[in-house]
């Protein structure tokens, strides 16, 4: 007999969520456009919301400050960033100059099987959106970028990629005529994805562009009032 070890049939404790799980939480958040720019998160709430210690909030505000999801502000602690106007304007200028090199390289080796994902991507942001599963969408419009980005097979351009999609996850909730809403129209990736499967290298750029710069062309630089109930916030993302 071994002392000290459980029943096999004992039940299993779920395992304390870490500083890179509390921050992919928040990021997703961020990228469904639940968690607003402005938003105040104290060590205390994130605390209580997850089940974990301060230091493990500590740990994950590091990494959410490196990937500019939040600034750490003197007498105020953490708080969901808010991109300027002229933030705003660099970072679709980023994206068009990264997401524009980086299809030059997808559209040289992109195979059928990865068209393929791509579609059935394609396919889960209509179902998403036929379910009226508006926070999945937003997510998955998003992570459409991120897919294509990844098959260029250039891990720092698509690091960069990923804090300049948060980033926009955070402009347009904060400037989107509507408030939170959808980065990116279903119908654009469909044509993109017909274009690199054609081998249409001009083509599928020039939707790229065009793409990008009709988001950036329906912000308003008029910023909204953050909700801040982090406990309906997180509750919500957990059963997304």
């Amino acid at each position: 007999m071994v002392i000290g070890t459980a029943p096999s049939d004992a039940p299993l404790r779920d395992a304390p969520l870490s500083e890179e799980d509390v921050c992919a939480r928040v990021r997703d958040s961020v990228l469904e456009q639940r968690l607003a720019p402005g938003t105040k998160l104290t060590e205390e709430s994130l605390c209580g919301v997850f089940g974990v210690g301060r230091t493990t909030v500590r740990r994950a505000f590091l990494l959410l400050k490196r990937d500019n999801i939040i600034e750490l502000q003197k007498n105020r602690g953490a708080v969901v960033a808010s991109p300027s106007p002229e933030e705003a304007r660099q970072v679709f200028e980023s994206r068009v100059l990264v997401e524009t090199a980086l299809l030059e390289a997808t559209i040289k080796t992109i195979r059928p099987y990865d068209v393929d994902r791509l579609r059935s991507h394609l396919l889960d942001e209509k179902s998403a959106l036929e379910n009226a599963d508006i926070a999945r969408w937003i997510r998955l419009t998003g992570e459409f970028h991120l897919r294509l980005a990844k098959l260029a097979g250039n891990d720092i351009m698509y690091a960069f990629l990923k804090q300049l999609v948060f980033q926009t996850s955070l402009i347009v909730a904060l400037y989107g005529p509507n408030g939170a809403g959808p980065n990116c129209s279903g119908e654009d990736h469909k044509k993109l994805v017909d274009a690199l499967e054609q081998s249409d290298r001009e083509m599928a750029s020039r939707l790229l562009i065009e793409h990008l710069n009709m988001i950036e062309a329906q912000l308003e630089f008029a910023p909204k009032k953050p909700f801040s109930d982090l406990q309906t916030i997180f509750a919500e993302a957990r059963t997304a």
